[in-house]
């Protein structure tokens, strides 16, 4: 024990060097060689003190809400970004919507109505873990046109995953429970790039395309398009999974390494057996805090669904359901303020802020426009052009964090390219959509952030799920690679 504890020590102090010694030379090079001109001194140094907690936070040198916290310290200690600016997303929409998220999936979980949910969806679909999943895929897939808003999805789907999960016997962290959260998560996430509505990013694509583009493509015409990508990113994702997380033999009779393969043993045996589900479990009247759970969730949810007609935020909605649940006594206000997971909460509004941080800077319309000379090179080839995009989509997106505003920036400079190019800029706007949610680290996906923190972080392990994400990202490019004679076709390219 005291060997791994001192290599522990040793390994977190070797990261923690190299940690400030990326922090120091990154911006010291940069500046000296010109790497980063036109940006400011300021500039430059933050993006060393992005390189350092990156290092922090792959190697878990301290906990994730510390490192956050000093970051955003040195951002505006040491370069001279305004306070309002750091902090700007504990005012956002997203951190809010996780405040309320982090309560009703407490609220649910306490009350007994996530396991009752559970247990119903269970009955419906075979206790296999290749059809959960594919029902969970089919979950994400059919409510995705009629909720606008990816957090809010992931906010009441990922705590029934766990609950799922859970009742078939799965040890959390597992490889099958790994899968579960990966099918529920791909699955909402899929729909986005073929429906307009799935998500507000559909609406902020639309806005960046010259009016001629939009008229062309309404919702019919937007999901004919993504059509073959859609179909193969569905079925990729989910041959993938079942392939590389189903269980080696049934919940009942599998071995205990494998029940428990990267778990803790303690939540392992705590886990209940699928047998316990779906007989008498979940048959039980309800209860009058699940009541109370059930109305205040229906209507959550009906407000969500019907955003566009009203106009309620979805994170105004999530509040006001809060609201409701702390009125209704279904959670005591005491049992909530423990129950919510605080650190997490101040971690991802750290990490928010980091779009409004390089907005600031100007370092996010720098980067963009670095890469555009490169664009008109690949331009020779379809294939090479949108493999391009791809490509630096991914790789920007360690730097952009906001899915938004890289989409909003990168259109920018992209739409005149593709026009003059003779490619239509729809063709240019799903391509960086299909690749703009990678999840190798967690600050780098609000969405990812809420479903991961919406089960507390108890569900899956960071590691694994970023090693499938590279898989996942690859399904998305060789779906848009097939795509291209289809878009021939259609006169796109």
């Amino acid at each position: 024990m005291i060997a791994n504890a001192t290599g522990g020590y040793g390994r977190k102090a070797a990261f923690f060097a190299l940690g400030l010694v990326l922090g120091v030379a990154v911006p010291a090079c940069g500046w000296a060689f010109g790497w980063f001109a036109p940006l400011s001194l300021e500039a430059v140094m933050a993006l060393g003190v992005l390189c350092c907690c990156i290092v922090w936070w792959v190697a878990s040198v301290f906990p994730e809400a510390v490192t956050a916290l000093i970051m955003v310290v040195l951002f505006i200690a040491v370069c001279g970004v305004p306070t309002e600016t750091a902090l700007s997303a504990f005012a956002s929409s997203t951190w809010w919507l996780l405040v309320a998220a982090f309560a009703l999936g407490f609220g649910m979980q306490r009350c007994g109505l996530m396991r009752r949910m559970a247990n119903a969806i269970l009955r419906r679909f075979p206790r296999t873990f290749s059809m959960q999943a594919a029902g969970l895929m089919a979950a994400g897939t059919l409510i995705g046109p009629f909720i606008p808003s990816l957090s809010a999805k992931a906010t009441m789907l990922a705590p029934l995953t766990l609950g799922i999960s859970d009742s078939m016997g799965y040890a959390r962290k597992s490889r099958p429970a790994e899968g579960l959260f990966l099918a529920m998560f791909t699955g909402l996430r899929n729909v986005g790039p073929a429906v307009i509505s799935a998500s507000i990013i559909g609406y902020g694509l639309v806005a960046t395309l010259p009016a001629e583009v939009a008229a062309r493509f309404d919702m019919l015409h937007w999901f004919l398009g993504m059509l073959p990508w859609f179909i193969f990113v569905m079925a990729g994702c989910y041959l993938t999974i079942v392939a590389l997380y189903a269980p080696r033999k049934t919940a009942n009779t599998a071995s205990a390494a494998d029940a428990t393969d990267g778990a803790d043993s303690a939540t392992a045996t705590a886990a209940p057996s699928a047998e316990a589900v779906g007989e008498g479990e979940g048959r039980t009247p309800m209860t009058v805090a699940e009541k109370r759970m059930a109305v205040i969730m229906v209507c959550c949810i009906g407000l969500w669904v019907t955003e566009p007609l009203h106009g309620i935020g979805s994170h105004l909605v999530a509040l006001g359901a809060m609201v409701a649940m702390l009125i209704g006594q279904v959670v005591p206000l005491k049992e909530l303020r423990a129950g919510i997971a605080w650190e997490s909460l101040i971690f991802i509004g750290c990490v928010l802020g980091l779009a409004s941080v390089f907005a600031s800077l100007g370092i996010d319309r720098w980067i963009v426009g670095a890469c555009a000379p490169a664009f008109e090179a690949l331009a020779q080839s379809p294939y090479l052009f949108i493999l391009g995009i791809c490509v630096a989509t991914i790789l920007l997106r360690f730097i952009i964090v906001s899915e938004m505003a890289y989409i909003n920036i990168f259109m920018a400079f992209m739409v005149p390219l593709s026009v003059s190019l003779g490619i239509s800029p729809w063709v240019v706007g799903v391509s960086i959509y299909a690749v703009v949610n990678p999840w190798f680290v967690l600050y780098q996906n609000p969405i990812y952030l809420t479903a991961y923190y919406a089960t507390e972080g108890k569900m899956v392990r960071q590691s694994v799920m970023a090693r499938y994400c590279g898989l996942y990202l690859g399904i998305c490019i060789a779906g848009l690679m097939i795509s291209i004679p289809y878009w021939q076709f259609l006169g796109l390219i």
